[in-house]
């Protein structure tokens, strides 16, 4: 098993510098500096690395954006892509105080911009006449409501509706099916095994992890013949050498992949 040093787990609270500074930098970028702005995932639990993680925002703006408004915040984000002080983006979606507040799923949204999209956006390859729906939504504002951290405006349990357990684990049921496809696994080993861990750990009512914790519960219920791949995946994801984008998603190193599917026939027999 290849183990690494660990880097520094950070939260928005003792961020380095620099990475506040890109998220708030991109925020007014994007036209948004009045808007209630809100860290989810690993910046907000404690687990943020910087060779790994992408940092989650959401956004609540007050009422519906024009179509010129929403091609103005995606440009805002996607043009501070290429100046960002870690290899992860931003994944931002940004919701009016109304759809915030109403639960739906699909939740509706006004803009989202993760890296995926920054050419398109760029290039003006994108329609900004109407709002979009993201199933994913569901496992976000869930966990901004439990676990979130407000960088401007009121606590996230008082601006996000709350969401039914069942459609937080439809959304990362979903996320996880991508994982298990065909070979995806040998694609995107760590954030596969760490994201399967955590989806495991759903099946106990209101459990909310990240993919670190994925792998900590994981510990103490997966069977023995697994522990070392989730030990190498977590080793992987606490990884303080900073990489490439091509080496991002197998960490720059060969896996054992007889291992890796054996895996991934396990996760598919328990969900």
């Amino acid at each position: 098993m290849v183990t690494h040093e660990s880097g520094r787990a950070q939260s928005w609270a003792d961020c380095d510098a620099d990475v506040r500074e890109y998220v708030l930098g991109a925020v007014r970028a994007a036209g948004l500096a009045d808007a209630w702005v809100y860290v989810h995932g690993s910046l907000a639990m404690g687990c943020f690395y910087r060779a790994k993680s992408d940092v989650d925002l959401l956004v609540v703006v007050p009422e519906a954006l024009t179509p010129v408004e929403r091609e103005r915040v995606a440009r805002g984000f996607a043009g501070t892509a290429a100046a960002r002080p870690v290899l992860g983006d931003l994944e931002v979606s940004v919701l009016t105080r109304a759809q915030a507040a109403t639960h739906e799923h699909p939740r509706p949204y006004e803009v989202h911009y993760s890296a995926m999209w920054t050419d398109a956006i760029l290039e003006g390859r994108l329609d900004y006449t109407g709002s979009g729906e993201d199933p994913d939504l569901a496992a976000h504002l869930t966990v901004v409501r439990k676990r979130g951290v407000a960088v401007s405006g009121p606590a996230p349990d008082e601006v996000f509706a709350p969401v039914p357990y069942a459609d937080y684990r439809a959304a990362v049921a979903a996320d996880l099916d991508d994982v298990l496809t065909g070979d995806a696994l040998l694609e995107s080993p760590y954030y596969g095994v760490l994201n399967a861990c955590r989806v495991l750990a759903t099946q106990e009512p209101d459990t909310v992890l990240s993919k670190e914790e994925g792998a900590l519960w994981a510990r103490e219920h997966l069977p023995p013949e697994h522990q070392a791949i989730v030990e190498q995946a977590l080793s992987c994801y606490r990884n303080a050498e900073l990489l490439s984008a091509k080496e991002r998603d197998t960490d720059g190193h060969d896996w054992d992949a007889a291992a890796l599917l054996s895996f991934r026939d396990w996760v598919l027999t328990q969900v």
